[in-house]
């Protein structure tokens, strides 16, 4: 089984974003999906996830209906990242990354969630060099 991990439920694309999403992690790559409005009004200031994390087989995810569903799906692959920017900020968290074709993403996510500490050690392992870290300011 192929593992996938609910690391928030508040992850938006930009500021300009304001419906949560879930943020899961696999072994190759990140997968967001758009939540209602009801359920991002529902979370609050978080937690949005509680320990242990929401885990599930990653082949019970339809990822072409998945990106088909909404604009800011996202499947992102890490093999295509060329780089990546964690960054810590007050009130959210994020995760900026610059793909080998050139495509941009943004991810961020409320900090009461673990999203941070799971990435954090989950992209260094995977990323390398090719993941940076920096203070607030996302």
């Amino acid at each position: 089984m192929n593992v996938a991990e609910c690391v928030t439920r508040s992850c938006t694309t930009g500021w300009l974003d304001w419906f949560h999403g879930e943020l899961w992690l696999t072994s190759t790559g990140l997968m967001r999906r758009r939540l209602s409005l009801e359920a991002t009004r529902a979370h609050g200031l978080g937690p949005t996830v509680a320990e242990p994390l929401e885990r599930a087989d990653i082949a019970a995810f339809d990822l072409d209906r998945l990106l088909a569903e909404h604009p800011t799906n996202k499947v992102i692959a890490f093999s295509d990242v060329a780089h990546a920017r964690l960054v810590r900020g007050v009130t959210a968290h994020g995760l900026r990354l610059r793909m080998v074709d050139g495509r941009r993403h943004k991810l961020l996510w409320l900090t009461r969630d673990p999203a941070y500490q799971v990435l954090s050690t989950a992209l260094a392992a995977t990323l390398g060099q090719r993941l940076h870290r920096s203070g607030a300011g996302v």
